[in-house]
């Protein structure tokens, strides 16, 4: 038996982090526009879970450098800099810096201000 359709089907290529806007606002344009009240509860429901997921893991994996830190050389592999991304690994995720608790988004307007004072130094 063949299961590879079924593998795709089961990959995750509903809930990732690039499709996850698409999807989410595309059912409330369907939901609107069928003025369906099925489609308007689910999409609620899938607004309060985004919003205690902000609220419980304020922050994601930097895409950047996976979650460590730092980058490596791209000629002497052994050697590291610190990434310029998320200067640390973790990354406050978009929804955190406006529905997150207080010292979520005051770490946020920190990275943001510490950013714009490196970038205008011209110090990256």
């Amino acid at each position: 038996m063949d299961t590879r359709p079924l593998r795709a089907l089961s990959s995750g290529f509903m809930w990732s982090r690039r499709s996850f806007p698409f999807w989410f606002f595309g059912l409330l344009v369907v939901a609107i526009v069928a003025h369906s009240l099925a489609l308007g509860a689910i999409w609620l429901a899938v607004m309060a879970g985004y919003v205690i997921s902000v609220l419980i893991h304020p922050r994601a994996r930097c895409t950047r450098c996976g979650g460590s830190g730092e980058l490596r050389g791209s000629v002497y592999s052994w050697a590291f800099r610190k990434c310029p991304d998320c200067q640390g690994g973790r990354i406050i995720r978009r929804g955190a810096t406006a529905l997150g608790l207080p010292h979520v988004r005051q770490q946020a307007a920190q990275n943001r201000e510490t950013q714009k004072n490196t970038k205008t130094r011209q110090r990256w």
